[in-house]
């Protein structure tokens, strides 16, 4: 049971405050902002605060936390999914997710939220039908609103709530029809100082972007299906035949929806290796670190980021880097690293020195935390074959998209 949301800033403020069942205080977001602020980065909180009085469950997205107070025995799993869920509706409603858009909207917001919940329990999460309900926020739709005070929930019963298929529109009709699938893995994995793996496991996600006229029926095959094991389907698969056969046989949702979610363990090909070399010691400090692709003869790797933290008490840097722009957050003394893609005519390294206190004692080992993106690429060798469509008469524009990047990805360091 979901008793109640809060929806905080980045700095803290509650911008969302919702009660389904009793009403806790504010005050209980000041204390998980408390925990928030003892830690160097937000993933290194722990997602469940125990409290004297409440077990605190909190997700955070797009620089914006979303919170839950628990005092009954709740499942934790189904609390992180209604806020999954919830962001992933916000989302699909006005297309990005901040602090800016959420003040512009809040009483969308909270029209969604009643929709949604009912007494603490999930009782409407798909989006075509709440479309329905509840109209999308728009500059014209906006203007009439403040002339006619016109309402933004709709008198009528969505067409899904009858209808043996809920997640889809009976009337969709497009001029051009198409259907895209982005295929996403992200790697999580942490690297020793001699560069073999420690740990290693991946997670990846199906999503589809469906603008089909009528009701068609798509039948998904891969080329490897027996790695779907471990996997989470979307409520129009047809399960049955998900485990009989290993194809995703499917009607599906009008617009943006995840299709499936999986995770695989083993070893993978990580396509990046990272060799970095730090040391403090008292006075000073000694940083080198290079960056290789690897496994990527024509693939391009983008958006290559390394966080290196360096120790609160840092008094001055002088590092340079063959790629890419250094940054330093001063609050943090976090080094950002941004080498962007990937150059092929030279490896980036990064190199120098900083300044620490002459009593400074180092009591714990450096890791880095690496960013990065592979395009057209699948590290688990998972790929679609073919996709056929029946109940409708047009041929569909169809494409597949697989994109590779890091998750919890971690190395550490070795002493100079």
């Amino acid at each position: 049971m979901l008793n109640n949301l809060f929806i905080l800033s980045n700095s803290g403020e509650v911008l969302i405050e919702k009660h389904w069942t009793g009403k806790v205080k504010r005050t209980v977001c000041e204390l998980f902002w408390e925990h928030v602020t003892k830690v160097k980065d937000r993933n290194e909180l722990n997602p469940i605060i125990i409290t004297p009085k409440y077990y605190i469950l909190h997700i955070y997205r797009y620089e914006l936390t979303f919170l839950s107070a628990i005092s009954t025995e709740t499942p934790p799993l189904f609390v992180f999914e209604a806020h999954h869920r919830i962001t992933d509706i916000l989302i699909d409603y006005f297309s990005n997710l901040n602090e800016t858009i959420i003040r512009d909207n809040f009483s969308t917001i909270y029209q969604l939220l009643d929709e949604m919940i009912d007494g603490g329990f999930l009782v409407q999460t798909e989006p075509n039908q709440l479309k329905d309900m509840i109209l999308p926020p728009s500059l014209a739709r906006r203007v009439l609103q403040n002339v006619t005070d016109a309402f933004s929930v709709s008198q009528d019963l969505p067409t899904g709530v009858v209808s043996k298929i809920p997640w889809r529109r009976n009337d969709a009709h497009y001029v051009t029809n198409e259907i895209y699938f982005d295929m996403y893995e992200s790697i999580d994995a942490i690297i020793d100082a001699n560069q073999q793996t420690v740990t290693t496991s991946l997670s990846g996600e199906i999503r589809s972007n469906c603008r089909l006229s009528g009701m068609p029926d798509l039948t998904l095959t891969f080329t490897r299906p027996s790695l779907l094991d471990d996997v989470a389907l979307h409520r129009c698969v047809r399960i049955n035949r998900f485990l009989r056969e290993r194809v995703i046989s499917f009607v599906p949702p009008d617009g943006n929806f995840k299709l499936l979610t999986y995770r695989l363990g083993g070893s993978f090909n990580i396509p990046i290796a990272i060799k970095p070399m730090v040391s403090f010691r008292a006075g000073s400090g000694r940083v080198q670190i290079s960056v290789t692709p690897r496994f990527m003869e024509n693939k391009a790797i983008t958006n290559v980021v390394l966080h290196i933290p360096f120790p609160s008490s840092t008094r001055a840097t002088s590092l340079n880097a063959s790629v890419g722009t250094i940054k330093i957050d001063p609050n943090t003394q976090v080094c950002r690293w941004e080498i962007g893609k990937m150059p092929r005519e030279k490896t980036p390294f990064l190199e120098g020195s900083i300044s620490l206190p002459t009593d400074y004692v180092n009591d714990e080992l450096v890791t880095i935390r690496a960013e990065f993106q592979v395009k057209m690429y699948s590290s688990s060798g998972l790929k679609v074959d073919g996709l056929s469509i029946r109940g409708v008469k047009y041929k569909p524009f169809k494409g597949v998209r697989s994109i590779t990047q890091a998750g919890r990805f971690f190395i550490r360091c070795t002493d100079i």
